[in-house]
């Protein structure tokens, strides 16, 4: 346990003292992923329409068994929407959609849901929004004559979105940051790892299990100049002091 605290705290103190690589590194980092997420990524759109599958109902009530039929034909549905079938005509209709349009639509539902939500994601926020919206219009067409049901409405249609979903500019920023922070945590332990040095009396302790008896101050260059005083400057009369031949014949 001793051996672990001490490794921890070997490790917080060459953080501490590779502070002057970490912040420009973790800067460094977190400018680029943003710069590169802003300049260089593609911004990509999300648009969304629903769509409902309706029941029939008889003097004002709704079919429970006819609930259930439906809520069994929500995964064919969603697989019709994805087909050829279906996908081929929304080419036709929709120049500019994603290509291939398959990899570009997810389509979901809650569970014991009858509303489908179809998801079209693209790099053309306008181009996003009117292929969600040609696809439910087709699906809506298609499915009297492809399952003899008419139980299909379109809820709500897709807009066009007006921010994008990626790049992420604060989450890629984030991680460019913590990447910095990881490589100048990397290069500091590298140092510390081939510094042979003993840098503190408490690591030489550690190291020789021996005592510190005592230890050398580290005297800087400018400490050693020797500062020069001038002497007071003493106003009034110099006292005579007699000479040597004065002395004698006195």
């Amino acid at each position: 346990m001793n051996d672990q605290t001490t490794i921890v705290g070997d490790l917080v103190e060459v953080l501490k003292k590779s502070k002057w690589l970490l912040v420009p590194f973790m800067l460094i980092g977190g400018f680029a992923a943003y710069y590169l997420s802003a300049n260089f990524i593609e911004p990509t759109y999300e648009a969304s329409t629903q769509v409902l599958l309706v029941t029939k109902q008889e003097d004002d009530r709704v079919d429970s068994s006819e609930v259930l039929s439906s809520l069994s034909l929500v995964n064919t549905y969603r697989v019709i929407m994805k087909s050829p079938a279906i996908l081929s005509e929304v080419r036709e209709r929709v120049p500019n959609a994603p290509d291939p349009i398959a990899d570009a639509i997810t389509v979901e539902s809650e569970e014991d849901s009858q509303v489908i939500n179809v998801v079209v994601t693209h790099t053309d926020a306008a181009g996003a929004a009117e292929t969600a919206n040609v696809i439910s219009e087709v699906f809506a067409a298609e499915i009297p004559d492809l399952m003899n049901i008419d139980n299909v409405r379109i809820l709500s249609p897709a807009e066009v979105p007006t921010d994008p979903v990626s790049p992420n500019l604060l989450m890629n920023t984030a991680i460019g940051i913590f990447v910095g922070l990881f490589f100048g945590a990397f290069i500091g332990l590298m140092r510390y790892l081939f510094d042979k040095r003993i840098q503190t009396e408490q690591e030489a302790e550690r190291l020789l299990d021996l005592p510190v008896i005592g230890s050398v101050p580290v005297i800087e260059r400018r400490d050693m100049k020797v500062k020069k005083t001038k002497l007071p400057n003493v106003k009034g009369d110099i006292p005579h002091v007699p000479s040597k031949k004065e002395r004698q014949s006195s």
